[in-house]
């Protein structure tokens, strides 16, 4: 059995994305785990009760009563309260759990940025072994139908075909390859890249699409607007640097929900 895996701070944007988890977990026949995190006060004794703890627990009650009348009891839904910082907790969590995706929201109440990384979000998304779903803030579930998966055409040998292939076939989607030419580059559909991708890919009968632009994050955007996609593919590259990643503009700026695959 699938298992999606949601984690909330109880602000509005979060709540947005567990619902969107719970709507995706129906659609996919999945489980789902919610969790709330907290972190341990400097100083505090290990064996003392966290700080608002109990109340935290009366919210995620209550949030899973809410996602239960939501789904009308047709999935297993639990929650879960862990102390500790909520990257580190998630990666663990997913260790023993092997989730089908983690679904979370851009940002929550309290934003907290990360030295030379950024967001949790785009942490997550470097550093997770299974899919992180980025779920914009006004964004609810709808069924994925068409998918865009952004791709540089570089080290096309190291991209995770499995993960890729359970993904858009869980979904029944349409796959769409986007390539957007920078500068000096005129990839197209006869490129040596193209055949060996769509070869990897043939199962999914994938679409190429090929662009120009300047500004690749932009182009990648714009095309998944003007052909009507319900998620963007991306695979972000664990060393990159934080403030020049298109992935992490993707993960800030795109209107539909994107999807990471390491």
């Amino acid at each position: 059995m699938k298992t999606i895996i949601t984690p909330t701070d109880f602000s509005t944007v979060s709540l947005n994305a567990v619902n969107y988890a719970a709507d995706l977990a129906m659609a996919v026949n999945a489980n789902l785990l919610v969790v709330h995190a907290t972190e341990t006060p400097f100083g505090l004794n290990k064996n003392a009760s966290m700080p608002g703890a109990e109340e935290c627990e009366e919210k995620l009650i209550a949030l899973r009563k809410n996602l239960i009348r939501r789904t009308e009891n047709k999935i297993k839904i639990t929650s879960k309260q862990v102390s500790g910082i909520i990257e580190n907790e998630l990666i663990k969590m997913c260790d023993y759990k092997h989730p089908f995706a983690v679904v979370m929201a851009t940002h929550g109440a309290s934003l907290r940025k990360l030295f030379f990384i950024g967001s949790i979000a785009v942490y997550l998304s470097r550093n997770l072994q299974y899919p992180v779903m980025v779920i914009p803030e006004h964004v609810n579930f709808k069924q994925v139908n068409s998918i865009v998966m952004a791709t540089d055409l570089k080290n096309i040998n190291a991209l995770p075909f499995e993960k890729i292939s359970t993904v858009v076939a869980s979904f029944n989607a349409k796959l769409r390859i986007l390539h957007v030419n920078e500068p000096g580059e005129n990839f197209n559909h006869t490129s040596p890249e193209i055949e060996k991708l769509g070869s990897y890919l043939k199962d999914l009968n994938p679409v190429f699409h090929f662009l120009k632009s300047k500004n690749v994050q932009k182009g990648i955007l714009v095309f998944a607007e003007n052909n009507n996609a319900d998620m963007i593919l991306t695979f972000p590259k664990k060393h990159a640097f934080f403030h020049n990643s298109e992935s992490k503009q993707l993960i800030f700026n795109s209107p539909v929900t994107v999807m990471a695959i390491q």
